[in-house]
């Protein structure tokens, strides 16, 4: 049988852990936040991962509905 070591995390932390190493440049205005600052809420049904640019306050979320 074959290990995977996922670190103790969750698919959701594993999941912001991908945001913030990956998606850090922002769309609007081409800022790279290194810090990543990503988010992340759910209500059970929905879960919200979410980033605010430090340099000109544009929101960006990612959705993804659970059923």
């Amino acid at each position: 049988m074959v290990s995977i070591d996922r670190g103790g995390a969750t698919p959701i932390e594993r999941l912001l852990r991908r945001y913030e190493t990956t998606d850090t440049k922002c769309p609007k205005c081409g800022y790279v936040d290194e810090e990543g600052n990503w988010t992340t809420r759910t209500d059970g049904r929905r879960i919200v991962y979410h980033h605010v640019c430090p340099s000109c306050d544009a929101d960006r979320e990612h959705i993804f509905r659970l059923e």
